[in-house]
């Protein structure tokens, strides 16, 4: 089978909205059946031979993660041939989409441009603020989880932004945008100030979007002189979800000068 890229093969097959995005469809069209299963030990497999496959999901998942399942086993299958069997578990759904040298990486990047097209994508998000209330939008328009969509809006939003998650440990994993330079990362550790450490250790319910000071969330020696926007929302039991970002993109343009 011929290496396709998600943007061809969307584009080979007429798909530009959204709802046209029928993941079962795409598979079927590359020679893998989808088929719906428990599953013990991981989220789902492929098994392929020659030009056929056969994608196995669990069934006792929520339909965003199940897409997402899906279009990772696609990148399998198109980009990682070579082994019959990827037996792929929940965590490599999670794994960054920016390492290439990663084929679980390499894996959700595909799914990530199957399930949300950079043109697609940058069309809805345009002009809108990076917030949980856009990301749920976003999300119900291509029917994927927030977490995922949230590292998307942050890949090709308006603004510049991260996207962190927290557990009671400390972080667990970040994203940031194109425009956010390599050396302004999130605390490894959540900030007493900051609203994802009440939502995390159970002082709050919910939380809005909000100015808060910069030095709570970034290090840097001169982020006590600015603010940045931040939203968290809970997305387990023990795990917190956090969206960092400049609405002022001069003052991160100051943070780079310093």
């Amino acid at each position: 089978m011929v290496h396709r890229s998600p943007e061809a093969l969307l584009e080979e097959l007429g798909i530009a909205e959204p709802s046209e995005i029928d993941i079962e469809a795409i598979a079927y069209h590359c020679g893998a059946v989808v088929r719906y299963r428990h599953l013990d030990g991981c989220a789902a497999r492929i098994i392929g031979r020659g030009d056929q496959a056969v994608i196995s999901v669990e069934t006792h998942t929520k339909r965003e993660r199940q897409r997402f399942s899906i279009g990772h086993e696609l990148g399998h299958w198109v980009r990682d041939r070579g082994k019959a069997v990827y037996l792929c578990q929940a965590a490599d759904l999670r794994s960054p989409w920016n390492n290439q040298q990663n084929p679980e990486s390499r894996a959700n990047d595909y799914a990530a441009n199957l399930l949300m097209p950079a043109f697609m994508f940058r069309s809805a998000a345009k002009g809108r603020p990076m917030t949980f209330e856009t990301v749920g939008d976003l999300a119900e328009d291509f029917q994927t989880s927030q977490t995922a969509t949230a590292i998307r809006l942050v890949q090709l939003g308006s603004y510049p932004a991260m996207v962190a998650c927290y557990g009671m440990e400390g972080r667990r994993w970040y994203s940031a945008g194109p425009d956010i330079p390599y050396y302004l990362r999130p605390h490894r550790e959540l900030s007493h100030d900051t609203d994802a450490f009440d939502l995390l250790f159970g002082k709050i319910g919910s939380t809005r979007s909000r100015l808060s000071d910069a030095a709570s969330w970034i290090d840097h020696r001169s982020s006590d002189h600015y603010t940045v926007h931040e939203q968290s929302i809970r997305i387990s039991d023990d795990a917190v979800l956090a969206l960092i970002w400049w609405k002022d993109e001069a003052q991160l343009v100051d943070l780079m000068d310093y």
